[in-house]
C-alpha cells in the first residue's frame, strides 16, 4: 500500500470536510426549512382581488379601532357570527379521549368522564374535529399556528423554553387593532408570544410538571368573576393540569379521569354562563375549546406520531345536525376560520383553510365569498413565493383563456395546475352569480363552486406542506 503523502491527505481531508457541509446543508434546510413568510399584517387589501400595482391603504394603520372594524365589516361583505371568543385550551388533551378514533367512539372512561361535553355533541349544540398539529408538538409552536394559520419548525423546539414576543401577523394582532379587550389566565407562554396586549392576566409556569392541581385552580378560581364581567372580547383559558398529568403517569394515569371530570365542569360552567348571558343581552359568544399537542402511551410529546398530533378541535356554539366522529382538520385550519367568523382579515402568512362547517348557517353569498377571501390570501403567498407562478400578476395579467380552453381538469404542472383551479373557482363563482334568480340553476353553480374553491384551497396547503415547508423541488 503506497504510503500517505502530503497532498493526498490534504485532499482527503477537503473531501471530508465537504460532504459535511454539504450534509449538514441537506440537514438544515430539510429539519429547519425556510417558510414562505410575508412581512406586515393584513389589513383592508385582504377584501381586495390581488393584483399586481395595489397598494396597500396606510390609513388603516391610523384609524381609529372603531372605524378600522367598521371598515373591515363593509369591505368583507360578511357579517361577524359571534361578539366574543372564549378560547379554552386543554394542553395535551389527545381528541381520541373526546371523539374517538377510527370513526369509533372514544373509550367508555373517558366518554363518561365528560358527560356534559358528549351531551352537547350529542345534541348537534358543538361541532367537534380531530385537528392534526404539524410537529414539533409542543405548546409554543402549536399556539402560533393556531393564531397565524403557519406551520413552524423543529427550531421552535429551542425557542419553546426561552419564547419571544410573536412578530408574525396573528389573530389577536388583528383583534387588537379593532379594539378587543383580551383576558389570559393560564399559561404564561402567551404572556411571552403577546406582551402588552392583555387587560388582566394571570401566568403559571408550564415546566413545574408534578404539579396537577394548583396550576388549573389559578386558572378557575378566576372564571365566575371574568364570566360575570362585560369588559373583555376574547378570554384565553389555559389549563396545563391534563397535560402534567400525562408527563406523571402516562394517559392512563389513574388521575386522567377525574381531570377529564374537572374540565368537563369547567365547559359545563362556560357554557351556562353563555347562555345566560346571551340571555341579558350581552351578545353572542363562541366557547372554542382546543388542545395544543396530544401525548404518547407515556404522555410525552413533541414528536409527529398519530397520537401526538391528534388534537382536540370543539366549537360549541356552532350547531351541527349529525355529529361525526371521523371529522378531521388541519390545526392550522383555525385561524382563518376564526378570522371571518369575528370580522378580521385573514393572517398573512395563513396557510389553513375554512372549516366549511363553521359557514353553513351562511347564505349562499357569504359563504361563497368567505371561501373568495381565502383563496385571495392564499394566491397572494402563492404570488410572493413562486415567481415563475402564471397568474402571478392576475387579474393584471391573463396566463391563459380558461374560459374558451373547455378544460376543466387542471391535469398540469403545479404552477398552472394551482392557476388553473384558482381561475376555475373564480368562473364558476361568476355563473353562479350570473344564475342567482333561477334557483336549480343557482344551486348547481353553488355546489360547484364551492367545491371548486375548497379543491384550489387544499391543493395551495398541499403544496405548501410538501414542497415549500419540507425543502422539495416544485415540479
Amino acid at each position: 500500500m503506497a504510503p500517505l503523502t502530503c497532498t493526498k491527505l490534504s485532499l482527503i481531508t477537503i473531501a471530508g470536510v465537504v460532504t459535511q457541509v454539504i450534509g449538514l446543508s441537506f440537514f438544515v434546510f430539510g429539519f429547519f426549512p425556510v417558510k414562505p413568510a410575508l412581512p406586515g399584517t393584513s389589513g383592508s387589501e385582504s377584501f381586495y382581488v390581488p393584483a399586481c400595482d395595489f397598494v396597500s391603504n396606510q390609513s388603516d394603520t391610523t384609524l381609529p379601532s372603531d372605524q378600522l372594524k367598521s371598515l373591515y365589516q363593509e369591505l368583507s361583505g360578511i357579517p361577524p357570527s359571534f361578539d366574543r371568543l372564549i378560547l379554552m385550551i386543554v394542553d395535551g388533551l389527545p381528541a381520541e379521549f373526546v371523539f374517538g378514533k377510527d370513526g369509533k367512539p372514544p373509550n367508555k372512561q373517558f366518554k363518561e368522564a365528560m358527560p356534559y361535553t358528549q351531551s352537547l355533541l350529542a345534541s348537534g349544540s358543538a361541532i367537534g374535529y380531530h385537528a392534526k398539529a404539524a410537529p414539533p408538538t409542543v405548546t409554543m409552536p402549536r399556539l402560533k399556528a393556531m393564531v397565524s394559520g403557519a406551520i413552524g419548525g423543529f427550531l421552535d423546539v429551542a425557542f419553546n423554553f426561552n419564547t419571544q414576543a410573536m412578530t408574525d401577523d396573528n389573530l389577536l394582532g388583528q383583534f387588537f387593532k379593532i379594539g378587543w379587550k383580551m383576558v389570559m389566565l393560564g399559561d404564561e407562554t402567551w404572556l411571552k408570544l403577546f406582551p402588552g396586549l392583555f387587560k388582566r392576566h394571570d401566568g403559571v409556569s408550564s415546566f413545574y410538571v408534578k404539579d396537577t392541581v394548583q396550576v388549573d385552580q389559578n386558572v378557575s378560581r378566576h372564571l365566575g368573576d371574568e364570566l360575570s364581567k362585560d369588559d373583555w372580547d376574547l378570554l384565553i383559558l389555559h389549563y396545563l393540569g391534563l397535560d402534567h398529568v400525562g408527563h406523571i403517569g402516562g394517559r392512563n394515569s389513574v388521575l386522567m379521569t377525574p381531570k377529564m371530570k374537572e374540565m368537563d365542569e369547567v365547559v359545563k360552567l362556560i357554557h351556562s354562563s353563555i347562555n345566560q348571558s346571551q340571555g341579558n343581552g350581552l351578545g353572542r359568544t363562541l366557547l372554542m375549546i382546543v388542545s395544543d399537542h396530544g401525548m404518547t402511551e407515556n404522555g410525552n410529546h413533541g414528536g409527529s406520531t398519530y397520537e401526538e398530533t391528534d388534537t382536540l378541535a370543539l366549537f360549541i356554539g356552532l350547531r351541527n345536525h349529525v355529529f361525526d366522529y371521523a371529522s378531521v382538520i388541519n390545526q392550522i385550519d383555525i385561524a382563518p376560520t376564526l378570522a371571518l367568523l369575528f370580522g378580521v382579515p385573514i393572517p398573512k402568512n395563513n396557510v389553513g383553510v375554512l372549516i366549511r362547517e363553521a359557514f353553513d348557517s351562511l347564505k349562499e353569498d357569504k359563504h361563497l365569498r368567505a371561501l373568495e377571501l381565502n383563496s385571495w390570501q392564499l394566491l397572494r403567498l402563492l404570488q410572493a413565493q413562486l415567481s415563475g407562478l402564471p397568474c402571478r400578476n392576475f387579474p393584471c395579467d391573463a396566463f391563459y383563456d380558461h374560459q374558451s380552453s373547455g378544460s376543466t381538469d387542471c391535469n398540469h404542472e403545479t404552477e398552472d395546475m394551482l392557476c388553473c383551479l384558482y381561475m376555475e373557482a373564480t368562473t364558476l363563482y361568476t355563473s353562479w352569480k350570473s344564475k342567482r334568480g333561477f334557483e336549480s340553476a343557482s344551486n348547481k353553480y353553488y355546489s360547484s363552486a364551492a367545491a371548486a374553491y375548497y379543491k384550489f384551497l387544499k391543493s395551495a396547503i398541499f403544496f405548501f406542506i410538501f414542497f415549500l415547508l419540507m425543502g422539495a423541488e416544485t415540479c
